[in-house]
């Protein structure tokens, strides 16, 4: 079962409603800076799926949750500097959120390149304050004019064989990893791997520590297959699920994160879609037309398209 889906005019609904929940949460954090939020808060504050939670933010707004949460924290300090000078610098620090004084002359100095009493200084109480420490989106890394078509699929529930990377990985990393799994599958199930491979990345390389990074190199394998040594069975989950294909020189691996990208800032706001509480993957194939790969990214998708109110 397949539908097909290209770039068509932006949904404005669509569109409007992720930036709204979006600005909920950031309007959350705003009115209680100092709260300890989880992500499981600040979701059910928006209705986002926890597990592509942190992505999504970060597609559109251009920041992760926890700058976010910094940036309108020194907002309001800067702001309390220059308008509260009978509040102390460190009480300031602990009413914004910040855990001590020196944690947040630290943050402060990083991001304004004065301490907090040089701020206060140097801006008489009748400063007029301007928006401080607004975030600018960044450029995206793809190109302005960079589209795929992508196809919602309803996929069949597999079950997988894979070995697990944890820390920081590169593809040579990846590729020995397979080398492993592969020799694992010719000497206990007696045949050579399948020419499909498929890679889940538990963690968001742009978010996470390196050293938390995980990553499950996988193979499909029949059911009743018994793991052994250091390989781990588990079953990918069924259902609807938004699927671009691209073809990947393998010296030009970097270019998967871009589409990746390109799937959550440009594609997802405009679908009507919203994810699933499952990890994303990405399914390889050796390409025909020259040395790489064919790459799908695979992003699983809740089987309603998503409907919110407009408050």
């Amino acid at each position: 079962m397949m539908e097909r889906t290209g770039i068509h005019p932006k949904k404005q609904r669509t569109v409007s409603d992720y930036h709204r929940r979006i600005e909920r949460i950031v309007d959350v954090i705003r009115a209680r800076p100092a709260q300890p939020f989880t992500v499981k808060e600040l979701c059910e504050q928006a209705a986002f799926s926890e597990f592509h939670f942190h992505r999504v933010f970060r597609a559109m707004t251009g920041e992760s949750v926890a700058q976010c949460i910094i940036r309108l924290r020194l907002e309001m300090a800067a702001s309390a500097l220059i308008y509260r000078r009978q509040d102390s610098i460190t009480g300031i620090a602990l009413n914004c959120g910040f855990s001590s004084s020196a944690n947040f002359s630290k943050a402060f100095q990083k991001s304004y390149e004065c301490s907090p009493t040089q701020y206060r200084r140097d801006h008489p109480a009748d400063f007029r304050m301007r928006r401080i420490g607004k975030v600018t989106r960044a450029k995206p890394g793809y190109p302005d004019n960079m589209s795929f078509d992508v196809e919602i699929r309803t996929m069949p529930e597999r079950r997988l064989a894979s070995l697990r990377q944890i820390g920081p990985y590169s593809h040579a990393s990846i590729s020995d990893l397979y080398a492993d799994l592969a020799k694992w599958h010719q000497s206990v199930l007696g045949r050579p791997a399948p020419d499909e491979a498929i890679s889940i990345t538990w963690s968001d390389s742009a978010l996470a520590d390196q050293d938390t990074w995980r990553l499950d190199a996988c193979y499909e394998v029949h059911e009743g297959t018994k793991a052994t040594g250091q390989v781990m069975l588990r079953t990918l989950a069924g259902g609807r699920v938004a699927c671009l294909k691209t073809d990947v020189p393998g010296t030009e691996m970097h270019r998967i994160s871009a589409c990746w990208d390109w799937l959550f800032s440009d594609w997802l706001p405009q679908s009507g879609y919203e994810p699933a509480d499952r990890p994303a993957y990405e399914v390889y194939r050796g390409a025909s037309k020259q040395p790489g790969f064919n790459v799908t990214l695979c992003l699983p998708l809740m089987n309603k398209h998503a409907e919110h109110d407009d408050d």
